[in-house]
């Protein structure tokens, strides 16, 4: 029989016991989840390993980057052990980027061109760009920007989708990042590229940009109204078409060479009012029409070669051009060459074999050659040269201070 006071200290010990267990309790829960605790400490280590690993496989990667600079990437090694990236959840195709590595192809758009190679952008763009459907178009890049303005990885220089036998070449840009307002850095291009139609149109904070490889062959509008940008980058010698790929560039003012292989420079430059020179127009150039309109920066010209068609309109606006080019045999087209060149001054040499037939069913081949040029005080034009209409060019002009040689 358990007597009244030791039933009170079985409760009292009890009480204790709970308390004490209460207080390890509370210990241990601070010990495991506290500020400090082990779960904290857990995750810390974790993230920390992540993060080494992180910085293991960047340099790693950083080692493989300088070895391929080098050695150069062994592609048929690469493609032949290439997977999918393991961020990767929808897309089939498995991706190869510039450097060699596998690419999350869930942020790209590609679609199969008639030539069996692959476009970076989906399939209604490609065709709204052959319809001149600019409405339609979309950028082919669906991932996000860097705080920088760099894309997500690289690009992907090949491509094998689910229907694919084998890796696919990327040969085509057309309007990658159109009208894209967050792209500051323009990314590595593929080795494998040939159009760069529209790339970066519109990209108006696009500041830094990489050279263009061999093997690329159309420019055309690539950096068009791109007006955050002041230096143009290195171009391989196999472009052949410029037209308007600075179109109205409005800050550019470094100029590299002008590729070798160049046939077509329409509106290259037009609009880059910060220009201060012509780059070297390399022989074989055939169409020049436009190409530095109102580019007001500009002192003189360089030398137009012989091979030049077309010069429609290339110094129009001009409003600071003193010194013209000689314009040679070759030339068919003089609209408006010199219009609105206000500063222009001295002695034209024009031998242009032209002879006023009428072109697009309105103007012929010199109408409005020097029209409102030379209007600054003390400018005065004194033309010479082989050109047939040499005389009419200066009595359409109807001014005093434009005159023949005597």
């Amino acid at each position: 029989m358990v007597r009244e006071n030791e039933r009170g200290i079985t409760l009292i010990a009890l009480v204790i016991s709970i308390i004490i267990l209460l207080i390890l309790a509370g210990i241990t829960i601070v010990a495991i989840s506290g500020e400090n605790g082990i779960i904290q400490r857990a995750v810390e280590a974790r993230e920390e390993t992540e993060e080494a690993e992180k910085i293991q496989q960047n340099t790693l990667n950083s080692y493989e980057d300088t070895i391929n600079e080098y050695m150069g990437i062994d592609w048929d090694m690469v493609l032949a052990n290439a997977e999918k990236h393991p961020d990767q959840k929808t897309s089939t195709a498995i991706g190869v980027g510039t450097d060699g590595r596998a690419v999350n192809m869930d942020l790209w758009e590609y679609t199969l061109l008639e030539d069996g190679t692959y476009a970076l952008n989906s399939e209604e763009t490609i065709t709204a760009i052959k319809e001149n459907n600019w409405a339609m178009v979309t950028m082919g890049y669906t991932g996000s920007f860097t705080e920088s303005g760099e894309i997500e990885g690289v690009l992907p220089q090949y491509i094998k989708d689910e229907t694919d036998g084998n890796f696919i070449p990327v040969t085509d840009l057309s309007c990658l990042f159109a009208r894209n307002t967050e792209i500051k850095v323009m990314p590595k291009i593929p080795s494998t590229i040939k159009t760069m139609n529209n790339t970066f149109l519109n990209c108006e904070n696009l500041i830094e940009v990489s050279s263009i490889p061999f093997g690329v062959t159309d420019l055309q509008s690539t950096f068009s109204r791109c007006t955050s940008l002041t230096k143009m980058p290195n171009i391989a010698d196999t472009v052949t078409n410029m037209n308007s790929t600075f179109y109205f560039c409005s800050n550019l003012s470094g100029i590299s060479r002008l590729p070798k292989s160049l046939e077509t420079m329409e509106f290259t430059f037009q609009g880059c009012s910060k220009l201060t020179e012509v780059p070297k127009i390399p022989d074989g150039v055939l169409s020049l029409r436009g190409t530095f309109m109102n580019c007001i920066g500009i002192k003189s010209s360089t030398v137009i070669p012989n091979s030049a068609t077309s010069m429609r309109g290339t110094f129009s606006g001009c409003s600071n051009l003193i010194t013209a080019p000689e314009i040679p045999e070759s030339v068919e087209n003089l609209q408006s060459t010199f219009q609105d060149c206000l500063s222009l001054t001295g002695t034209i040499t024009i031998n242009a074999k032209i002879n006023g037939t009428i072109l697009d069913n309105s103007y012929n081949d010199y109408n409005a050659v020097l029209w409102n040029a030379a209007t600054n005080p003390g400018c005065e034009i004194k033309l010479t040269g082989i050109c047939p209409v040499l005389q009419d060019i200066v009595t359409t002009t109807n001014r005093d201070n434009i005159t023949l040689l005597s």
